[in-house]
């Protein structure tokens, strides 16, 4: 008699919570309130909304221990001028204890309901995770028992023992060579892997100019640089590895890639599936590999081959070559360009964004000098609006600046 009433309440906390959340969080809610029809039983389904309603109070409370700075918002752009009130946040807080006190009362399965909220306050408390997750790992041996590449890859994209997790990845690409994708998201969160030295080729085998492969070959090269830097004096280290001709070869191939794939979009269609298989309800757990989306360095060291870049072409103009310089200030701009028209989350709009804006202006210079008054304005205006759109996800990103 109860499953209609659960379920209700469990669709209802979940709808609340996603309108009160702060905009780069709604993603995240909408995802788990499409996940929501297909867990089993009403008692899932409710610890499944009251984790995702933890995830989504935990965002809000960010927003407001961390406020950003807000000025006058432009018209249209409302994506980024949502604000999350005090009382709409203790809203969310309170409607998820409310039913969480309840559910201790009458539901025995509400341990594992205070587990999935606690976890969800892991990144604001900074607590590092010390149980060796379990009931991730209990999964990877169901799966490892069924012998189910699926479930092996949804694990390995998640474990923080790097080498577990590069152990399932590639016994799940031997049951299944199409999931050879799983190496790259793997690399993506363990960067330090031997490994990645020997998967690289095999991705760029199958999944031709990619430039994600390069950027992860280019963040290896920085580690092993980083490795020796206790010997090194920064300044001297800073050289050596902005002089090294592997990165130098990996980053200039990767601004020459036509495409960028996180094969973001594959790991959540493969989510949903073994999310059901296996009654997988840990909404937490299961976004967590969705953060991983760009090498932890592919940032920094994309800015630090563009500047080099860009300075190129100023060298080029100095020594009378204006069609040299155009050619390297386009690299940097069509490498944004591909970022930002082919990534899928927050942080590659944003890589993309900030590249443009570097080159657009170059271009807006070399024009005004040549006399082109249209040309000027046209990458004048495009300069602009990249950096301040870049300014706003920059704030929707990291709330109270940097």
């Amino acid at each position: 008699m109860l499953e209609s009433p659960l379920r209700q309440a469990a669709t209802d906390l979940l709808a609340f919570a996603i309108r009160l959340a702060p905009p780069h969080a709604r993603e995240w809610g909408l995802a788990m309130r499409g996940e929501l029809s297909y867990v089993e039983g009403p008692w899932e389904a409710v610890l499944w909304a009251l984790g995702g309603a933890s995830v989504m109070a935990k965002q809000a409370l960010i927003s407001l221990l961390f406020p950003r700075r807000q000025p006058g918002i432009a018209p249209g752009d409302e994506l980024f001028a949502k604000k999350v009130s005090v009382s709409k946040a203790v809203l969310v807080t309170a409607a998820g204890f409310i039913l969480g006190a309840l559910l201790f009362f009458v539901a025995p399965p509400f341990r594992q309901a205070v587990h999935v909220s606690l976890a969800a306050w892991n990144d604001i408390l900074n607590i590092t995770a010390q149980n060796g997750q379990p009931r991730l790992r209990a999964l990877s041996k169901q799966a490892e028992a069924r012998r189910d590449p699926e479930g092996l890859v949804f694990a390995a994209a998640r474990l923080g023992d790097a080498g577990e997790s590069a152990r399932l990845a590639e016994e799940a690409v031997q049951l299944d060579p199409d999931l050879l994708w799983v190496y790259a998201i793997v690399a993506v969160s363990h960067p330090s892997l031997p490994k990645i030295r020997d998967w690289v080729p095999e991705l760029e085998m199958r999944y031709p100019k990619n430039a994600l492969f390069l950027l992860i070959s280019a963040e290896s090269t920085d580690i092993a640089h980083t490795s020796n830097a206790s010997t090194i004096a920064p300044k001297d280290l800073q050289t050596e590895m902005d002089n090294d001709p592997a990165w130098r070869d990996a980053m200039a191939a990767a601004f020459a890639s036509p495409k960028f794939d996180d094969y973001l979009d594959r790991l959540r269609e493969l989510d949903s599936r073994v999310v059901r298989r296996y009654g997988f309800n840990d909404p937490y757990e299961v976004l967590s590999a969705e953060e991983e989306d760009l090498p932890s360095l592919a940032f920094w060291d994309s800015r630090r081959f563009a500047k080099s870049v860009l300075q190129s072409g100023q060298d080029l103009e100095a020594k009378g070559d204006p069609k040299g310089a155009v050619e390297k200030y386009w690299s940097v701009a069509r490498f944004g360009q591909t970022i930002d028209a082919q990534g899928r989350t927050d942080s590659e709009y944003f890589l993309g964004l900030t590249l443009q804006t570097g080159a657009y202006k170059q271009l807006q210079k070399l024009s005004e000098k040549g006399g082109n008054a249209n040309e000027a304005a046209l990458f004048a205006y495009l300069a602009g609006r990249f950096a301040y759109l870049a300014g706003r996800l920059e704030e929707t990103m990291c709330p109270g600046g940097t």
